[in-house]
């Protein structure tokens, strides 16, 4: 049987982890999490050779875009309580 390489467990999760954000926000909190994980899973990735790269990517890219909209959204509520 070869060796085959395999996915990065934390790349999967960083990237399903911001995909959720999405649609569960939380001001920016779930991204964080997928973002954090992202980046871990993208560090593991490149150290040890595993798969997963575009995954870790994707998710870095996908958790950043729901932080900042979490921070939008905690902007936009301030700005319309002290109106």
């Amino acid at each position: 049987m070869e060796n085959q390489v395999k996915y990065n467990g934390l790349a999967i999760a960083g990237f399903v982890v911001s995909l959720v954000s999405l649609l569960i926000n939380l001001w920016g909190i779930v991204g964080l999490v997928g973002t954090i994980l992202s980046a871990v899973g993208l560090t593991q990735v490149n150290s040890k050779g595993e798969k997963g790269k575009g995954m870790a990517i994707a998710g870095l890219v996908i958790g950043i875009i729901s932080i900042l909209y979490g921070i939008f959204s905690i902007m936009s509520c301030v700005s319309i309580f002290t109106a």
